[in-house]
Protein backbone atom coordinates (compact mmCIF):
# COMPACT_ATOMS: atom_id res chain seq x y z
CA UNK A 1 0.00 0.00 0.00
CA UNK A 2 1.50 3.66 -1.20
CA UNK A 3 0.37 6.85 0.10
CA UNK A 4 1.98 9.60 2.00
CA UNK A 5 2.35 7.56 5.14
CA UNK A 6 3.36 4.78 3.08
CA UNK A 7 5.41 5.88 0.21
CA UNK A 8 6.61 4.01 -2.50
CA UNK A 9 9.77 3.27 -2.26
CA UNK A 10 12.98 4.87 -3.87
CA UNK A 11 15.36 2.34 -3.26
CA UNK A 12 14.07 -1.20 -4.33
CA UNK A 13 14.99 -4.25 -1.67
CA UNK A 14 18.26 -5.91 -1.90
CA UNK A 15 18.80 -7.85 -4.55
CA UNK A 16 16.23 -6.04 -6.78
CA UNK A 17 17.41 -3.23 -8.99
CA UNK A 18 15.42 -0.82 -10.51
CA UNK A 19 14.31 -1.16 -14.32
CA UNK A 20 16.07 1.59 -16.25
CA UNK A 21 15.08 1.11 -19.78
CA UNK A 22 16.70 2.71 -23.13
CA UNK A 23 17.96 5.72 -24.07
CA UNK A 24 17.21 6.35 -27.36
CA UNK A 25 20.55 7.78 -29.63
CA UNK A 26 18.62 8.97 -32.81
CA UNK A 27 18.70 7.37 -35.95
CA UNK A 28 22.69 7.14 -36.00
CA UNK A 29 24.48 6.15 -32.59
CA UNK A 30 23.26 2.43 -30.79
CA UNK A 31 20.92 3.22 -28.33
CA UNK A 32 21.62 2.91 -24.60
CA UNK A 33 20.45 0.12 -22.40
CA UNK A 34 20.35 1.66 -18.92
CA UNK A 35 19.85 -2.21 -17.21
CA UNK A 36 22.97 -2.93 -19.19
CA UNK A 37 24.55 0.03 -17.98
CA UNK A 38 24.05 -0.38 -14.66
CA UNK A 39 25.57 -3.78 -14.72
CA UNK A 40 28.50 -3.16 -16.40
CA UNK A 41 29.22 0.17 -13.86
CA UNK A 42 28.16 -1.75 -11.07
CA UNK A 43 25.77 1.18 -10.25
CA UNK A 44 24.05 0.71 -7.12
CA UNK A 45 20.48 0.87 -5.99
CA UNK A 46 21.25 4.25 -4.69
CA UNK A 47 21.24 6.07 -8.19
CA UNK A 48 17.34 6.24 -9.07
CA UNK A 49 15.90 5.26 -12.57
CA UNK A 50 15.55 9.34 -13.42
CA UNK A 51 18.91 10.49 -12.18
CA UNK A 52 21.19 7.23 -13.91
CA UNK A 53 18.67 8.35 -17.13
CA UNK A 54 19.04 12.23 -16.78
CA UNK A 55 23.59 10.93 -16.74
CA UNK A 56 22.98 9.19 -19.53
CA UNK A 57 21.07 11.74 -21.74
CA UNK A 58 24.13 14.07 -20.98
CA UNK A 59 26.54 11.98 -21.39
CA UNK A 60 25.45 10.90 -24.90
CA UNK A 61 24.76 14.22 -25.88
CA UNK A 62 28.21 14.98 -24.72
CA UNK A 63 29.94 12.31 -27.11
CA UNK A 64 27.12 13.20 -29.82
CA UNK A 65 28.85 16.45 -30.17
CA UNK A 66 32.52 14.98 -29.87
CA UNK A 67 32.31 12.95 -32.93
CA UNK A 68 29.83 14.95 -34.77
CA UNK A 69 31.99 15.95 -37.51
CA UNK A 70 33.11 11.78 -38.07
CA UNK A 71 29.50 10.85 -37.79
CA UNK A 72 28.71 13.67 -40.69
CA UNK A 73 31.50 11.90 -43.07
CA UNK A 74 30.04 8.70 -42.53
CA UNK A 75 26.69 9.83 -43.02
CA UNK A 76 27.82 11.41 -46.67
CA UNK A 77 30.19 8.40 -47.05
CA UNK A 78 26.11 6.45 -47.13
CA UNK A 79 26.48 4.66 -43.55
CA UNK A 80 23.48 5.76 -42.25
CA UNK A 81 23.64 4.16 -38.84
CA UNK A 82 27.30 3.09 -37.08
CA UNK A 83 26.83 -0.75 -37.25
CA UNK A 84 26.82 0.20 -40.95
CA UNK A 85 30.55 2.09 -41.05
CA UNK A 86 32.90 -0.55 -41.64
CA UNK A 87 34.85 -2.07 -38.73
CA UNK A 88 38.80 -1.93 -38.50
CA UNK A 89 38.07 -4.54 -36.18
CA UNK A 90 35.46 -6.54 -34.73
CA UNK A 91 35.29 -8.52 -31.07
CA UNK A 92 32.37 -11.03 -30.46
CA UNK A 93 31.28 -10.04 -33.67
CA UNK A 94 31.04 -6.19 -32.40
CA UNK A 95 32.38 -3.16 -34.54
CA UNK A 96 35.15 -1.65 -32.82
CA UNK A 97 33.14 1.44 -33.21
CA UNK A 98 30.30 0.12 -31.43
CA UNK A 99 32.56 -1.11 -28.69
CA UNK A 100 34.14 2.58 -28.40
CA UNK A 101 31.28 4.62 -28.65
CA UNK A 102 29.53 2.59 -25.54
CA UNK A 103 32.79 2.84 -23.55
CA UNK A 104 33.27 6.78 -23.97
CA UNK A 105 29.02 7.17 -22.97
CA UNK A 106 29.82 4.63 -20.23
CA UNK A 107 32.79 6.77 -18.84
CA UNK A 108 31.30 10.45 -19.17
CA UNK A 109 28.74 8.62 -17.20
CA UNK A 110 30.58 7.15 -14.71
CA UNK A 111 32.72 10.39 -13.82
CA UNK A 112 29.23 12.02 -13.81
CA UNK A 113 27.99 10.00 -11.04
CA UNK A 114 31.51 9.37 -9.31
CA UNK A 115 31.90 13.10 -9.27
CA UNK A 116 28.03 13.86 -7.67
CA UNK A 117 28.80 11.09 -5.18
CA UNK A 118 32.30 13.07 -4.58
CA UNK A 119 29.91 16.03 -3.19
CA UNK A 120 28.17 13.93 -1.03
CA UNK A 121 30.96 11.90 0.53
CA UNK A 122 32.75 15.57 1.29
CA UNK A 123 30.33 16.09 3.43
CA UNK A 124 29.67 12.20 5.45
CA UNK A 125 33.01 10.48 4.78
CA UNK A 126 35.78 12.73 5.42
CA UNK A 127 38.59 13.32 2.87
CA UNK A 128 39.89 9.85 2.50
CA UNK A 129 37.08 9.14 0.48
CA UNK A 130 37.06 12.17 -1.24
CA UNK A 131 40.62 11.60 -2.31
CA UNK A 132 39.64 7.95 -3.94
CA UNK A 133 36.79 9.34 -5.49
CA UNK A 134 38.38 11.86 -6.97
CA UNK A 135 41.36 9.69 -8.44
CA UNK A 136 38.45 7.19 -9.69
CA UNK A 137 37.09 10.42 -11.53
CA UNK A 138 40.22 11.49 -13.40
CA UNK A 139 40.18 7.51 -14.48
CA UNK A 140 36.92 7.60 -15.50
CA UNK A 141 37.98 10.66 -17.71
CA UNK A 142 40.84 9.39 -19.00
CA UNK A 143 39.15 6.51 -20.48
CA UNK A 144 36.63 9.12 -22.14
CA UNK A 145 39.15 10.90 -23.71
CA UNK A 146 41.25 7.35 -24.68
CA UNK A 147 37.91 6.12 -26.11
CA UNK A 148 37.22 9.10 -28.43
CA UNK A 149 40.92 9.00 -29.58
CA UNK A 150 40.77 5.48 -30.38
CA UNK A 151 37.27 5.83 -32.10
CA UNK A 152 39.24 8.61 -34.19
CA UNK A 153 41.84 6.42 -34.79
CA UNK A 154 44.44 9.36 -33.40
CA UNK A 155 47.17 8.62 -31.03
CA UNK A 156 46.16 8.74 -26.85
CA UNK A 157 49.25 10.98 -26.01
CA UNK A 158 50.46 13.68 -28.13
CA UNK A 159 53.94 14.26 -26.74
CA UNK A 160 56.57 17.20 -27.96
CA UNK A 161 60.49 17.01 -27.45
CA UNK A 162 61.05 20.20 -25.86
Amino acid sequence: MTGPFNPTPIIPASGQTPEGGIIVCGPFWPDIDLDQLRKSLRVDQVVTVERLRDVARNAVLDIMVELEGWRHEQTRAGHLTLANVPARHQVDDISDYVIRWARAVHSVIAADLADRQMGQSARTAGMERVEELSADIDVHRRNVTYAVRDFLGRPRIIAEVI
